[in-house]
């Protein structure tokens, strides 16, 4: 009787932990809204990162956004998310306030359309009931100059 009661403890202990987690967790960026879609955006810093990687099971959507910089990539903000529905219908378009994206979205197809530095990148969604789907978006890296250097970047 007695594990028993205290297996229920410890499975009633996570639960709570787990779920209020994302809410109450300082290191998490503020979730926002546009029309029926929540979302939030961030990563920058280990702590925020971090609780963002933690929070991301919660979410049907992950977008993780990357430039190719050598043998790796590096992560990237400030790119222009635009997610549009079968109809066509804009369901999110924002800027990355980081190199994370998480979004609620009901189950369905949609379309993404990114943009960093000029350069745009298309992806078809298929988000379904159950374990969030994780993307990743990697740039090409910055083409160099004809004196050896890269471009200045404008408004990014």
């Amino acid at each position: 009787m007695k594990t028993r009661t205290m297996q229920i403890a410890i499975l009633l202990a996570a639960i709570f932990s787990t779920s209020s987690f994302a809410e109450e967790n300082p290191s998490l960026p503020s979730v926002k809204s546009q029309g029926r879609t929540q979302f939030l955006s961030g990563g920058i810093g280990k702590d925020e990162s971090g609780a963002i990687l933690q929070a991301r099971s919660a979410w049907p959507l992950t977008l993780e956004l990357t430039q190719a910089a050598g043998p790796t990539a590096e992560y990237i903000s400030d790119v222009q998310v635009t997610i549009k529905d079968e109809l066509r219908n804009t369901v999110l378009d924002t800027i990355t306030e980081g190199p994370y994206l998480l979004v609620k979205l009901p189950p369905g197809k949609y379309s993404l359309d990114a943009t960093y530095n000029a350069v745009t990148l298309h992806r078809k969604l298929d988000i379904q009931k159950g374990p969030g789907k994780k993307v990743t978006i990697v740039w090409p890296a910055p083409k160099m100059t004809d004196t050896g250097s890269l471009p200045v970047r404008s408004g990014n």
